[in-house]
């Protein structure tokens, strides 16, 4: 038998019921926990919204379908390289590590989702600093009510810019040149969306934009985070079909 006819995953059964609760433990659903007296269960109320966008906004969502496929669709060869026999966990860990040396598809995925995290965790940093003031009233402990304007505004601007950093990290270090040679810096296609996050970051970093003068950069910074995402895609894309012309050269 083979991994497309496990009947349950574990793994994925978890993040399925912790991102539903997640869901409610934040504000929403009919009753939400902070408006109850549970705030201390309350993901928004406790200051964790930051963290848990970046678990379930970044690494999740973007590990979470690669992983979908290589485990249950069949698909990439993993039918006849693993064999439900063996235990799920070390399937797991041999795709996201990789085999022979090779690196793993999920922790390819991994690399990805750190700036996708980052993003979309500027996204909410950006919206609680606007509304500090009245989170404040009620009851609200996010990052910027605990820590103040200035750790928000840095934070902010740290995400940012590291999402970009990241992807030189990865082209000069990640993908070697002499085995992706000159597509490695296809991963280097999402820098073009840096002229939209300057203005972000002029306002909300390095700028004193507060309050309702926000809004605009709560939905400048998803589209930052929109277009940065499509151009990560491509130039991922780019980064192994130039990988593989090269290599079939080579054998050739």
């Amino acid at each position: 038998s083979t991994v497309s006819e496990s009947k349950i995953d574990g793994l994925f059964l978890f993040i399925i019921l912790s991102s539903a609760f997640n869901a409610v433990a934040y504000t929403g659903g009919p009753y939400p926990l902070g408006y109850i007296g549970l705030e201390h269960v309350s993901i928004g109320y406790s200051g964790l919204g930051d963290l848990f966008v970046l678990l379930y906004f970044g690494f999740v969502a973007t590990i979470g379908l690669p992983y979908l496929v290589v485990m249950h669709a069949g698909l990439m060869g993993v039918e006849e390289e693993h064999d439900v026999s063996s235990s799920s966990s070390s399937t797991t860990v041999s795709l996201f590590f990789g085999n022979g040396g090779e690196e793993g598809i999920l922790f390819l995925s991994f690399l990805a989702s750190i700036p996708v995290g980052f993003l979309a965790t500027a996204i909410i940093v950006v919206n609680n600093l606007r509304d500090r003031t009245t989170d404040v009233k009620a009851g609200k402990r996010t990052m910027a009510v605990r820590f103040g304007e200035r750790f928000a505004r840095c934070e902010y601007g740290l995400l940012v810019l590291f999402s970009y950093a990241s992807l030189l990290m990865a082209c000069f270090t990640y993908f070697t040149e002499d085995v992706y040679q000159m597509s490695r810096y296809w991963i280097l296609l999402p820098i073009i969306s840096f002229p939209i996050a300057m203005p972000q970051l002029r306002a909300v970093a390095f700028g004193g934009k507060d309050g309702a003068a926000l809004n605009d950069h709560v939905g400048g910074t998803a589209k930052v985070q929109f277009l940065f995402c499509i151009l990560l895609s491509i130039g991922l894309r780019k980064v192994y079909s130039g990988a593989i012309t090269a290599t079939t050269t080579t054998n050739i």
